[in-house]
């Protein structure tokens, strides 16, 4: 079933308006959704957000949008605003409300294994958190990493500044504190991007689950290194080789779905920092942005406004 269609059959109620006056909601299978930092997915590679009603237990769609670059709720088909969904349920009973990324093409009427958005509904209001374990520690965990390349100190011991490692010397200890255990649905994964042109460019540095001990391709393909995230982007591993203190660079921490559904960084980045130009020698940190970044949402369910029109300012604040 197309997108589009599926939004009419049994759709989300959503209003997000880039500004004027936004519709009232008028009964219980209806709600109001509103979103901070949700990232503009591309349809085509990515898939769509789907909301989910948890009622009885089970999950009944109330279906799929994208969002812009303002965070409006749009159609994931045309990118034409959605000022109101109406849905057929009966919202009365739902315990929880979800929101999730299905895949290009889907066809599957239940929900996929990559909820990003999560919630609790109490007097017809819930508040949506990233669906992470662990997720209420993370703006606590630290990080810091080192230059280095050692997979290749036999052939060149003067090129450090090509490879990095999330540790710190003496040592080595483990440079990312506080992370909390995913499970199987999730991993770590460490990134340097270019961010020298206009579109910033990702290298990976493998995924993980644990901060002390390899990670899923050591420094390389060659391997070698110390056991703990990071790589060595060196002409013995045979991919690219790149000036880490250039400038040109940050390092990143993200967390990804199992398995991935891209080759970057996926929304969830929880640390990140540009890689200074006198990095090198030294133990250098990663800024905790959980806080600022991580996608979250509020959901109103009912009719809880007067049945009068509302500017957007006034609805946002109704619904905190």
């Amino acid at each position: 079933m197309k997108h589009s269609q599926r939004y009419l059959a049994a759709a989300l109620v959503v209003l997000i308006t880039a500004g004027g006056a936004a519709g009232v909601l008028a009964a219980n299978d209806e709600f109001a959704v509103q979103f901070d930092n949700l990232m503009v997915l591309d349809t085509g590679v990515d898939g769509v957000y789907e909301g989910w009603a948890i009622i009885g237990g089970a999950p009944f769609s109330t279906g799929v949008f994208n969002v812009d670059e303002m965070g409006n709720t749009v159609d994931p088909d045309t990118g034409v605003p959605i000022p109101i969904f109406v849905t057929d349920l009966d919202l009365d009973g739902t315990t929880d409300l979800k929101i999730s990324i299905e895949p290009v093409g889907d066809m599957d009427p239940g929900p996929s294994g990559l909820i990003v958005l999560t919630g609790a509904v109490v007097d017809n209001a819930a508040n949506l958190v990233p669906a992470l374990p662990g997720y209420e520690t993370l703006a606590a965990a630290t990080g810091n990493y080192i230059l280095a390349s050692p997979s290749d100190n036999a052939e060149d011991d003067m090129n450090d500044d090509q490879g990095i490692w999330f540790l710190c010397m003496p040592g080595p200890v483990a440079g990312l504190v506080g992370l909390p255990d995913l499970g199987p649905s999730w991993t770590y994964e460490g990134w340097v991007v270019d961010v020298s042109g206009a579109m910033p460019v990702p290298y990976s540095t493998g995924t993980f689950d644990t901060a002390a001990g390899f990670d899923s391709d050591e420094a390389g393909t060659l391997g070698g290194g110390p056991p703990f995230p990071g790589q060595d982007f060196v002409a013995y591993q045979g991919g690219p080789v790149l000036d880490l203190d250039s400038g040109d660079f940050a390092a990143v921490l993200s967390i990804e779905p199992v398995p991935d559904n891209g080759p970057g960084p996926f929304l969830f980045k929880p640390m990140a920092g540009a890689i200074p130009t006198d990095a090198l020698g030294m133990c250098n940190a990663l800024g905790n942005q959980v806080d600022a970044t991580f996608p979250t949402g509020s959901a109103q369910l009912g009719d809880p406004l007067p049945a009068e029109e509302l500017s957007w300012g006034e609805l946002k604040n109704a619904y905190r």
